[in-house]
């Protein structure tokens, strides 16, 4: 009786995965982290989500799920704000944004983002050796296609 019980549990979970795909799939949603951490995750919270174990269990599960994604946003918000500074420190120097990535690829200089925002930043003069490194680049690869005439 209680393993044919166990199964219909285990059934009614995979159809609700089934429904909705985005569902939670957690230890705290299948009890299984114990109440003393549940609780100390949830200490804080307003009204019984930190009393109740069952709501705490939630809105905990919620919040951990809330806090992965800011984790997540937050480094898509710093590339954000490094690709901003290196277009500003290129454009001083004449050059777009996405001309200076293409020329650094074209000339196979592995420089990160965020490595060329704190060279723009504290050493000017080397960001310009890079910009104009680029620039060469850029300029070579269109003088090339511009003596090419194979393709007619």
């Amino acid at each position: 009786q209680f393993g044919r019980r166990l199964l219909k549990t285990s059934r009614w979970r995979l159809a609700a995965l089934q429904r909705c795909p985005n569902m939670l799939l957690s230890a705290v949603r299948f009890g299984r982290i114990p109440r003393e951490i549940v609780f100390a995750v949830a200490k804080g919270m307003y009204g019984r989500s930190k009393r109740c174990f069952k709501l705490a269990a939630v809105r905990v599960m919620k919040e951990l799920n809330h806090m992965y994604w800011l984790r997540k946003k937050r480094r898509k918000q710093m590339r954000i704000l490094w690709i901003t500074r290196i277009n500003a420190a290129s454009r001083e120097h004449g050059f777009l944004y996405s001309r200076l990535i293409s020329g650094l690829t074209r000339a196979n200089m592995a420089v990160d983002r965020k490595s060329l925002c704190i060279l723009a930043e504290t050493e000017p003069a080397s960001f310009k050796c890079v910009v104009d490194e680029a620039k060469r680049m850029m300029k070579r690869e269109t003088l090339e296609s511009a003596r090419n005439l194979s393709r007619f």
